[in-house]
């Protein structure tokens, strides 16, 4: 049976494969042995508001940066 590591904040578990998918919908991230994050959640989390028009904004810039890296 194939075991995978997943991370939910400071939790680390290890679960059947056949259940990551389940995990991942409860907000767990897959990692590797290191730590680093394979696959990152799908579901079961929530951000801020204040978290969400950061990335809006960053987001808004690169398009305008690509915009005008396009036009040279």
């Amino acid at each position: 049976m194939d075991v995978v590591k997943v991370r939910k904040q400071n939790r680390i578990l290890d679960v059947p494969a056949s259940r990551l998918d389940a995990f991942l919908q409860q907000g767990y991230d897959q990692i590797d042995e290191e730590g680093k994050v394979i696959r990152r959640a799908t579901g079961g989390r929530t951000i801020s508001v204040a978290e969400y028009n950061k990335v809006v904004e960053e987001l808004e810039k690169a398009k305008a940066e690509l915009a005008k890296l396009k036009k040279k």
